[in-house]
């Protein structure tokens, strides 16, 4: 047992002022990646800004979770557990050190305290991330974690980043527990990696719905429907056992969502009586904690058409239920899962019994119909190699899966759409798009409605240029709020400064172009390049994966050769998006050299497919970068502001 007095609490301030940690070798490498670095950010941001008007001495402090350590005596730590957080809380203050000096206040004489033993490349990355430098840095996770960071924090507004590093300094606490002497930390490391997990919060969340119920049978219901949905690997019909009880739920196509609750109740009423499964009473409470799945109950058996689910869902469960929340109350609710139990007490508040349980009711009758829409019109991962957007579909022996769309280039532009703004906003908490998507889904269907597959595709072209114009034009950024709830036009007029951050340019820009270049080349566009055939077919095999890495097409330190101007080289004209792991391998080849690579590759970027297609990339040709960029710009927003060596706005 651990004695109270081997557990310290510790600011982050604190963490960083005393101490030194090393990380010992039987640890893996550090693997945080985006999604990671950017919820434990988003934490910080939206725990700061919930208490900016009620911050005192002792109150509102924010736990991050626990650092495991051996005591070596005169402050200096081995690190058991918590190397990830510690490691990134490490790159947090070094973007803010050298990138937003000028915007937030530092603790004097701030320094690093976290080294690796037997790990020389971690160490030199992440002493060089401090210092500022991110050319040569040997450890990818470690820059792209820097720059996940700094993209992040350059999107938080002036006036609140300060409030974020006073609040990540001194009110975000760490836990420091110091495990007894003679410890086995070979032994107890292995334990704590191999340690059980905890219930989730989306079933406590679901015992807490159905408690609220009058009657066993009404949480039976109420659970057959939960666990259907929460099954993200398969179309939500499949959830329902037995083809009969399909056709009475959904209709004969399988499309229909139930009306309300008490028409799916009476529907499972009749099947249930119908079960074999006679002497088996409702589920207890218990149960419900125990085993989520109630809905595979002795005696019935599987579908021979019940085949197991070959997609992955975008989304996992516990943000389902947020987006389903948010969207039908309209509210700015944050996709936080780990606030999923008080974002929905916040909701529940003021309510009797009576009204809570009128709500489950509802809820969970819009949780269905959001997972019928989901499942339909937002795209999923087909085989874990391609981007899906099918429709489930009945035949009179089993069921199979056609395009969303009836025509295949539609069908094809959905997909487009739609998986640009998934891997341009990879993390849970920025899925403000699907947000967007489902409000625009759930507003045209039912009463006579119907969703047009036409419409859907013009909607989610024009929530492209609402999050493009809206997020980087001119002046204060909209909220994500008005830009997914509110039909207020946006202002056509993008901010070209966004284009001279260097490698710092937002992923989300280059997507869309490549989106807008593909949509062109789909339409039989031609551009005024040197081998458009070229282009053409590596936009017929273009699709789009997570990218994070912005990379300079002519290197910064060229193996060879003479270095290129340094406005042409940092400009937008001369920089394109791709995947850390092309990156790391090519990031000092000329552009021929990296021609004969992509060439042998998948197609990762349109626009570096337009860079390929000149023979006369380098120092010595100015122009034909200048003239790349322009082209580009004018895709990207309609208009070219160019001038050699770089975007100048106007």
């Amino acid at each position: 047992m651990t004695s109270k007095d081997a557990i310290t609490e510790l600011t982050v301030a604190k963490l960083f002022a005393n101490g030194q940690y090393a990380i010992p070798t039987y640890q893996r490498n550090f693997a945080w990646g985006e999604p990671e670095v950017k919820q434990l950010l988003q934490d910080v941001l939206d725990v700061a800004l919930h208490n900016r008007h009620k911050l005192t001495k002792n109150k509102n402090k924010y736990y991050i979770g626990s650092l495991v350590v051996d005591d070596k005596g005169h402050q200096t730590f081995e690190t058991i557990d918590g190397q990830q957080r510690h490691t990134t809380l490490s790159i947090i203050l070094s973007v803010l050190k050298n990138e937003f000096a000028q915007q937030v206040q530092l603790p004097e004489g701030l320094t690093l305290n976290l080294s690796f033993n037997s790990r020389k490349k971690s160490a030199n990355t992440l002493a060089m991330l401090f210092d500022g430098k991110t050319e040569g840095c040997e450890q990818p996770s470690m820059l792209g974690a820097y720059q996940v960071a700094n993209s992040f924090l350059k999107e938080v507004a002036k006036e609140q980043l300060s409030l974020f590093t006073d609040y990540l300094l001194n009110r975000v606490i760490i836990l420091r527990v110091s495990v007894p002497e003679k410890t086995d930390l070979n032994h107890y490391f292995e334990i704590m990696n191999n340690r059980g997990e905890q219930l989730e919060k989306h079933e406590v969340l679901k015992a807490r719905l159905m408690g609220s119920l009058n009657n066993q049978a009404e949480q039976r219901c109420f659970a057959e429907i939960w666990d259907a949905c929460a099954s993200m690997d398969r179309y939500v019909q499949l959830g329902f056992t037995g083809r009969p009880l399909r056709d009475k739920l959904f209709g004969k196509d399988w499309s229909r969502c139930p009306a309300n609750f008490v028409d799916v109740y009476e529907h499972l009423k009749v099947a249930d009586r119908k079960s074999d499964d006679t002497s088996s009473g409702p589920p207890k409470m218990s149960e419900i904690i125990k085993d989520p799945q109630l809905r595979e109950r002795r005696g019935k058996k599987a579908d021979v058409d019940d085949d197991p689910g070959r997609y992955s869902s975008i989304i996992n469960v516990p943000n389902f239920l947020l987006q389903v929340l948010r969207v039908t109350t309209k509210q700015d609710l944050p996709l936080d899962d780990k606030r999923l139990l008080s974002t929905f007490d916040a909701n529940f508040k003021g309510m009797d019994k009576a009204e809570k349980a009128a709500f489950a009711r509802e809820f969970v009758i819009d949780l269905l119909k959001c997972r019928m829409l989901l499942d339909r019109y937002i795209i999923k991962r087909k085989n874990e190699t391609e981007w899906s957007l099918e429709a489930l579909k009945r035949y009179e022996e089993g069921h199979g899966f056609v395009n969303t769309a009836d025509e295949p280039l539609l069908n094809k532009q959905l997909i487009m759409l739609l998986s640009m703004f998934h891997v341009s906003f990879p993390t849970q908490v920025y899925k403000h798009w699907l947000s967007a998507a489902l409000h625009f889904l759930v507003s045209n269907t039912g009463e006579g409605k119907s969703v047009s597959a036409t419409g859907y595709r013009d909607f989610l072209e024009a929530l492209n240029d609402r999050f493009f114009y809206g997020r980087y034009g001119k002046g204060e950024p909209i909220n994500y709020r008005t830009l997914t709830f509110s039909d207020d036009a946006v202002r056509q007029d993008f901010d070209m400064e966004n284009l001279n951050q260097r490698t710092h340019i937002q992923n989300f820009i280059f997507n869309r172009l490549d989106y807008l270049l593909w949509k062109k080349l789909e339409a039989g566009e031609a551009f005024a390049v040197d081998k458009m055939e070229d282009v053409k077919k590596r936009a017929a095999r273009f699709s789009f994966t997570f990218r994070t890495s912005v990379e300079h097409y002519f290197p910064q330190h060229p193996l060879a050769g003479e270095p290129m101007d340094e406005a042409i080289l940092h400009s937008f004209g001369n920089l394109c998006l791709i995947s850390h792991s092309n990156n790391s391998r090519v990031s000092n080849f000329l552009p021929r050299q990296k021609n004969e690579l992509y060439e042998r590759s998948d197609t990762e970027s349109l626009k570096l497919a337009f860079m390929m297609s000149s023979g006369n990339w380098g120092p010595e040709h100015p122009d034909v970068v200048a003239e790349h960029e322009r082209m580009m710009v004018e895709v990207l927003c309609g208009r070219a502001r160019v001038k050699t060596g770089g975007l100048k706005q106007v």
